[in-house]
């Protein structure tokens, strides 16, 4: 006895320890989305930079890997028994829903904002009509040819050179797209796992109050029952006590008649 409670209790604090770990976790989710969420407010203001898309990157990284990790130890407790670790794991399990729903709004915002930005990119991108740069030669026909050639190489060079950074531009907003849609996916799947969890656990529970409550029918029947045959028990009784006095009032006439007949 003292080994299956040590036993118990030994299970009890496990779970104790791993659901304060989880805890903290979600919280961190949290603290991470609001971070996320002031970080994106500031696209396109003055606050906007390169190394503030950087560190929402990173810290959307973490994020994500932190919400891999809390669902792998949220599938640790499903082995619990006992029904109040159950609701505590299913308080849990609507915790980290709700983190979850708030790091994907943030997600798709932070989406929908580079989507933007690359269409007004591309519709901002004229192209160039043939022969513009014979224009900048004309202008400098009065000069030296080695001067006019430096300067049409260069204006030529420092146009690649800045259509080149902008279609770095594009190519990493798009990769971030991708990441980003990809992240949403992948979310996405811990919503099933946990709705089907939440499922499981909610049926087995809805299994094991309907044997209570058809216990509790078959307790009741058993009472009534009871009662009923108690009643005829006692009915019963007085049938027999009723005509035993019959039986004694019968005899005691006969030895009366007996006596007077004497």
């Amino acid at each position: 006895m003292t080994t299956y409670a040590s036993t118990n209790n030994g299970r009890e604090a496990d779970f104790q320890k791993l659901a304060q770990t989880i805890g903290t976790s979600i919280q961190k989710i949290l603290q991470n989305v609001s971070s996320m969420q002031r970080m994106v407010n500031q696209f396109g203001t003055a606050q906007d930079s390169p190394e503030l898309k950087q560190q929402l990157h990173q810290i959307r990284t973490y994020t994500q890997q932190l919400i891999t990790d809390t669902d792998n130890l949220l599938k640790d407790l499903n082995n619990c028994k006992d029904r109040h670790l159950k609701i505590q794991r299913d308080r849990l399990v609507d915790e980290f829903t709700s983190a979850l729903t708030a790091f994907q709004v943030v997600q798709r915002k932070t989406v929908d904002f580079e989507k933007n930005a690359i269409r007004q990119a591309r519709s901002s991108a004229i192209p160039k009509p043939p022969g513009s740069h014979s224009g900048s030669h004309n202008s400098t026909a009065s000069g030296p040819f080695e001067d006019n050639f430096v300067t049409g190489s260069r204006g030529q060079t420092q146009a690649q050179m800045q259509e080149d950074i902008d279609l770095q531009a594009l190519e990493e907003q798009e990769r971030t797209i991708r990441e980003l849609e990809e992240n949403i996916v992948g979310v996405n799947e811990i919503y099933k796992k946990l709705g089907a969890m939440v499922y499981e656990q909610g049926h087995v529970v809805d299994s094991i109050e309907a044997s209570v409550e058809q216990t509790s029918v078959f307790v009741s029947e058993g009472a009534e029952n009871l009662k009923k045959a108690s009643q005829y028990q006692n009915k019963l009784r007085k049938k027999k006590l009723f005509i035993a006095l019959i039986l004694a009032a019968i005899v005691a006439v006969i030895i009366l008649l007996i006596v007077w007949s004497k």
